[in-house]
């Protein structure tokens, strides 16, 4: 008998709308409104909140320009699929060689700007995820962005965060990052959780990472944890069967949704 296919995420679609995706937020609404005052939802942000193919592009444009490299100007936001480089590079179109020429200039240049707090500038917010991160505020429910940026990066996520219109620095909303880039997500994560349970019952989870949704679901019993299908670390771990996957945050009656077939019990069908 054969193998099932390993559950990955599907990358992103930002502007993917479908009658499953739309029961997905209403669960997620009803959710935080039965919890309301004391309740608490958790929000990741890269690849979750924020589309941040953009800020890629932007850190390959900058090493275009830099190191003489004009191939690299071909690449933009679709090309991204994965944390694999060497992929990117060829979905833009590059050559093996051109390929050959970029690498050596690439690992460096990606994590030391990546994790710049000024390069999140060039983030989007992923489209309707204010809305929701707003309806679930307005509920009642404190709102934790949980993410597994480092503190370094504080100055330049808040800013992001209150550019792109999410709630922050009011009262019942809180910025929680890693002490430094050398911190593990999975246990920092694990810990934080235990330490926003002082704010309340975790009542709605989101978070891109196989990984992390998993320990939300472990951890917070009863809480509804939906996996969204951007992108994730290489690492071999599926999410739970019964965690649902979502692929954003429109529902089919917004004008720029792009309509898709339907997404599985869980999630995990075709798209």
């Amino acid at each position: 008998m054969l193998e099932p296919a390993p559950r990955r995420a599907r990358g992103y679609r930002p502007r993917f709308a479908s009658p499953q995706q739309d029961a997905l937020l209403d669960r997620f609404i009803a959710a935080a409104r039965a919890a309301g005052d004391g309740g608490v939802g958790v929000f990741d942000l890269d690849g979750c909140l924020f589309d941040n193919r953009p800020r890629i592009v932007q850190i390959w444009r900058e090493l275009a320009s830099r190191a003489d490299l004009p191939a690299l100007y071909r690449v933009a936001p679709e090309h991204f699929l994965d944390w694999d480089h060497r992929r990117t590079f060829a979905n833009a179109g590059l050559s093996d060689t051109e390929i050959a020429e970029a690498l050596p200039h690439a690992e460096p240049t990606f994590f030391r700007n990546f994790f710049d707090g000024e390069y999140c500038v060039h983030d989007h917010p992923m489209p309707g995820a204010s809305r929701l991160v707003w309806a679930c505020y307005r509920a009642g429910l404190s709102v934790v962005y949980l993410t597994g940026r480092h503190e370094q990066m504080r100055e330049g996520t808040e800013r992001s965060l209150v550019r792109c219109g999410f709630p922050l620095g009011r009262p019942g909303t809180k910025l929680v990052m890693k002490p430094d880039m050398e911190t593990d997500d999975l246990p920092f994560k694990r810990e934080a959780l235990r330490e926003i349970r002082s704010l309340g019952k975790a009542a709605v989870l989101i978070d891109n990472e196989p990984g992390n949704v998993n320990i939300f679901r472990e951890t917070c019993p009863g809480a509804l944890v939906l996996w969204m299908e951007t992108d994730h670390s290489p690492r071999p771990i599926e999410p739970n069967p019964a965690i649902p996957g979502i692929r954003g945050f429109l529902r089919c009656a917004d004008p720029s949704a792009e309509l898709g077939e339907g997404m599985g019990p869980a999630g995990s069908g075709p798209a």
